[in-house]
């Protein structure tokens, strides 16, 4: 049975700095939490809401063997991130989602995203596309962050995520395994590019687009050709275009 005190701490996790300190993470939702029981992520609890018991037989499953604690609807508002919750909190280990170095040979970078809904979109479609790794700049928003997991829909369970002090300085020692491709405004069709077994395929926040330093290090850019009048697309949408392309 948790505490105050304990409810307290969890919901402290919704901080960067905490999750970050304690190895901790939120997911929210039935599905995402869900994926995290049967991916093997090490749980630490499941909040369930008073109700939410006899509604999905495989679901009530997974929950027989998890360390579950049943809270009534106001402590679990107060745990919730959401407007309307679905009943469901899981407290995941980050550990075994964290790399230091690339095991992949094409995988995605991302600089300076800072929408967490634009990552766990990324991740999402990473996943679907069969990339497992995400090599992660010091700029871009925990992917850990509640709104960035649950936008992931679960894969950022099967995922692993190599966070940068400095991703300029990592790119360029990486250089000597890996190609390195930079999705810009000014660059070749993105459909002349195939999935390389040793490159990197770097994405950046539309707004401000890659430094000069990482346009510096590119071995080539990749651009998605438009018709229409916008500026540009979305971060999560160009990198699941140009993912999609590579698969």
């Amino acid at each position: 049975m948790s505490t105050p005190k304990d409810l307290k701490f969890y919901d402290s996790l919704k901080l960067r700095k905490t999750r970050a300190e304690s190895g901790l993470f939120l997911a929210e939702g039935w599905r995402v939490v869900e994926d995290g029981l049967r991916s093997g992520c090490p749980c630490e609890a499941v909040f369930v809401r008073e109700g939410f018991f006899g509604r999905h037989e495989e679901t009530d499953a997974l929950l027989s063997v998890a360390n579950t604690v049943i809270l009534g609807d106001k402590d679990f508002m107060k745990l919730s991130d959401t407007e309307a919750p679905q009943g469901l909190i899981g407290v995941f280990q980050s550990g075994g989602l964290l790399g230091h170095e690339p095991e992949s040979g094409c995988l995605p970078a991302l600089f300076d995203v800072a929408d967490p809904r634009n990552l766990g979109g990324i991740v999402r479609s990473a996943d679907w596309f069969g990339f497992t790794e995400l090599l992660l700049g010091e700029s871009c928003v925990d992917p850990f962050n509640g709104k960035a997991v649950r936008s992931s829909m679960g894969a950022v369970f099967r995922t692993r995520f190599i966070i940068c002090e400095y991703l300029e300085e990592r790119l360029a020692a990486l250089k000597s395994r890996y190609r390195l491709v930079v999705a810009d405004l000014d660059g070749r069709d993105y459909r002349e590019f195939s999935r390389d077994p040793d490159s990197i395929f770097v994405f950046s926040n539309e707004a401000r687009g890659p430094s000069e330093a990482i346009l510096a290090l590119a071995d080539d850019i990749a651009t998605i050709p438009g018709s229409g009048r916008g500026e540009s697309l979305s971060v999560a949408v160009a990198a699941a275009v140009m993912m999609a392309s590579l698969a």
